[in-house]
């Protein structure tokens, strides 16, 4: 047996299961939204919103949960490096695509691409219904430039998500048991 963790193979992940999957699952946020944003307004957005966060936070801490375990239990029993903040590298990662698009979005409002808000809004589906709220033309010449502060902190739940989970898979933290009982101190 290998006495290292695979760390290519746990970012190739990251970028496969952490943000195709979370953009998957956020086609489906941006389609309901879609449907109903017209009768729900702001409400719609805000609570779509919240939901393609969550679909985020859902998405990266099944992965950082379970490859934080695999990783600890190759430390343990194989005496692989330790790696406990790894899952920081598995959000920045699985974050990327979104800032890369983000770059592009910038490059396109300075007028050097075409406009590409909406690929940015199609790449970023799962947090659309945020995008929209500040952004909610099709052109990037009517976005604000402070909507970029915005825009670059969203990515951050892939880093924020993808860093606690793994951390929590590889120290072997019962979320369950956090959850449902209470310490008697």
């Amino acid at each position: 047996m290998d006495n290292t963790v695979n760390k290519k193979k746990l970012l190739i992940g990251a970028c496969i299961r952490g943000f195709l999957e979370a953009w998957f699952l956020g086609m489906f946020v941006f389609l309901f939204f879609w449907a109903v944003s017209k009768a729900f307004g702001l409400a719609g957005n805000l609570i779509f919103g919240f939901v393609g966060i969550a679909t985020v936070c859902a998405v990266m801490a099944d992965y950082g949960l379970k490859q934080g375990a695999k990783a600890e239990s190759a430390v343990r029993l194989h005496g692989a490096e330790p790696c406990r903040n790894f899952g920081v590298f598995i959000g920045l990662t699985a974050a990327a695509p979104g800032w890369i698009s983000l770059l592009l979005l910038a490059l396109s409002k300075a007028g050097i691409l075409f406009n590409f808000l909406p690929a940015y809004k199609i790449i970023n589906a799962f947090f659309f219904p945020i995008i929209d709220i500040v952004a909610h033309t099709a052109d990037v010449n009517e976005m604000h430039p402070a909507c970029f502060a915005l825009f670059a902190v969203l990515p951050c739940f892939f880093v924020l998500s993808g860093w606690l989970s793994f951390k929590w898979g590889y120290d072997q933290v019962d979320l369950k048991a956090k959850m449902l009982y209470k310490d008697k101190k």
